[in-house]
This record gives C-alpha cells, structure tokens and sequence, in this order.
C-alpha cells in the first residue's frame, strides 16, 4: 500500500486559491444531500488554511450559506491576517443594506475582509451611490456583466482554483458560472482542481476537459448538461484550454489523482488531493521546505 504523502508546513503560504461552490441539481441521484458539499468546503477550507494559503470567494451575504461556512472555518483555522477574501459582485451588494454589510465586515474582523465590485470588477466603497436599503438590479445583461466582472476579479487575485458542484440551469450569468470560473482559470494557466463527484457544473466541465474518466456517472448526470446554453460554454471552454494548451495535470496531480478527484465525494479525501496537488504545484516558489532543503 502506498504510503501517504505528507505537505510540508507553510506548504502554501502566500497562495491565494479561488474556491467556488453552489449546490448541484444531481447530489440526490447521487445519495447525497446538500450536507455533504458542506462538509467538503469545510474540509478543503481547513487544508488550504493549515498549510498556510489563503481563500477567495465570490459569493453572497444573503442567504449566507457557504459564505458564512467559511467565515466560521477562518475564524477557527486562520493562519494570518486576512486568510478570507469575500468579494461581492454589483448586482449582490447592491441588494443589500448597509447594517448588512457593516455587520459582515465586522464579523470578518482582522481575519478577513470585504471587497465590493462596480460593474467593471473594480474596487468601489459599498456607501457610494446608494441610500440605507439595498435595491435590485432589475437588468439581466447588467447582472450578467457584474457576474463576469467578478469573476475575472477573482482568477486575477488568486493562484488556484478548486470548484465544486454548480448549477446548469436556473443561472443568472452569461454561461453557468463555475464553467465561467474553470474557463477564465484554464485562460490564466492557473492549476485547476475540478471536485466532480458532486455532480453539477463542475461535472460537466471535468468531462470536457477529460479530467479523469467519469463514465461512472449515469448518462443524464450531469442534469442539463444538453441545454444549448451550456453545450456553448462547454466548446468554449475546451476551445480556451486547446489555445492555452492547459492540461489537467498542471495542477500538480497525477492522472490517477485527478482521476480519484473527479469521483470522490469523501470531503477529507478531495481535501487531500487538493492541497497536495498545490503542494506540489508551488513547491518551486518556496524553496526548501525541510531541515535538509527536502520538500
């Protein structure tokens, strides 16, 4: 049996790594429930932050949901000042009041902190331009440009990406945005870490881009995977990666690793090859992590 490989302390110090997650239509099919995507955010939240890395995500105050999750895990397993990044497109922050807002910085503390977008993935102050309430943007090309603008945001703030689960239908964006986060990602040549066994978006996009064989998956899993909509974000995904010449081994994993990612829903076990993954990915930026300069 092959003995684990153990990641060197501060393994991934000054690493940003995007993380994005929403529940999956195709978790009950699967035997799971939206617990179990929980737990593996939680799992991989805690690895990136013992080994030193820091996490972004663009998400949403109300319902907290994931965002809340991550604020609790930072605040047990933070490492340094501002381990968290919450950053909240135009069209998200917009709809909320300024006591919700306020509250969420101050509950982020020196742990973390608060970004706000302008419709151009540009930093703004949340008190411009608006009264004490939140508003709703009502313009659907509007949101869909706040949505993209955040997104390119964040492949810009951070090194890695690791996506989880996602939506193909009922999405607010262009495309289904954790397709939109693998493409802008595989555009940045930044390693990809496609947790595919949740179904969903990221299912899709692990089959495009032959991250690991899911022939495990039953035909119509992932659900809406044959919507017009989706099929075009998926060409220009695999057209993105072909020009980039992307592989999914640039993440740090063997394909019998990204294998293994592709189909595990074992939180601690998607965890593991992820902050492995980037262990070894990073490794050349750090140096000698060991007594004798071994890794």
């Amino acid at each position: 049996m092959t003995e684990p490989e153990l990641v060197p302390e501060g393994a991934l110090a000054d690493v940003d790594v995007g993380i994005s997650v929403s529940d999956s239509a195709d978790l009950a099919r699967l035997g799971l429930d939206p617990r179990h995507a929980h737990l593996a955010i939680g799992e991989i939240a805690r690895a990136v932050l013992v080994a030193g890395g820091r996490l972004t995500y663009g998400g949403r105050i109300k319902p907290s949901g994931f965002t809340q999750q991550l604020m609790n895990e930072v605040r047990r397993y933070g490492t340094a000042r501002r381990s968290l990044t919450i950053c909240l497109a135009l069209s998200e922050h917009r709809k909320l009041s300024l006591t919700e807002l306020e509250d969420t910085d101050r509950q982020l503390g020196t742990w973390g902190r608060l970004i706000a977008l302008n419709a151009d993935g540009e930093e703004m102050s949340w008190r411009d331009g608006r009264g004490s309430e939140g508003t709703t943007i009502e313009d659907v090309e509007e949101r869909q440009t706040a949505l993209s603008s955040l997104r390119r945001f964040i492949t810009k703030e951070t090194k890695a990406h690791v996506l989880l689960g996602g939506q193909l239908s009922g999405f607010q964006g262009a495309m289904p945005g954790l397709i939109e986060e693998a493409m802008l990602a595989v555009e940045h040549k930044q390693p990809v870490y496609l947790a595919a066994g949740f179904g969903g978006a990221v299912a899709a996009a692990a089959k495009a881009l032959g991250s690991g064989s899911l022939d495990w998956l039953p035909a119509d899993i992932p659900a809406g995977q044959d919507d017009a909509r989706v099929l075009t974000a998926l060409v220009a995904l695999v057209k993105v990666a072909a020009k980039t010449d992307w592989a999914p081994e640039t993440n740090g994993l063997t394909g019998d690793e990204n294998q293994l990612l592709t189909a595990s829903h074992r939180p601690g076990e998607v965890a593991s090859l992820v902050v492995l993954g980037m262990a070894r990915r990073f490794a050349a930026e750090h140096g000698p992590t060991g007594p004798d300069g071994q890794a």
